[in-house]
């Protein structure tokens, strides 16, 4: 695993993040970071859930920084179809002004 396919995410983070879900399955916790190769090519209605996941119900060793979300706006801005990726972009982009 690069990790600068899965946005710098360490291997030992993702593993450490599946190790928790493992003990609390009573949880919906994400264990999942998404790679960029899905970033730049998924359609939108893939990417969105999994995005989501990932910024909002992730076990607190994958949870995203901002750097990471604005890496994830910079690599769906260089879609050809970034005009139907605006729910997408817009999603990050409150994630990246909460406090």
């Amino acid at each position: 695993m690069d990790t600068r396919d899965y946005f710098g995410v360490p291997l030992a983070n993702v593993q450490a993040a599946q190790a928790h879900h493992h003990y609390a399955k009573h949880m919906r916790l994400n264990t999942r970071v998404p790679t960029r190769k899905e970033v730049a090519s998924l359609p939108a209605a893939e990417l969105k859930p999994l995005l989501l996941d990932w910024m909002t119900r992730s076990a607190t060793e994958i949870i995203p920084s901002r750097v990471q979300i604005n890496e994830v706006l910079a690599v769906l801005r260089t879609r050809a179809d970034w005009a139907s990726l605006q729910e997408v972009a817009e999603m990050c982009v409150n994630y990246l002004q909460q406090d």
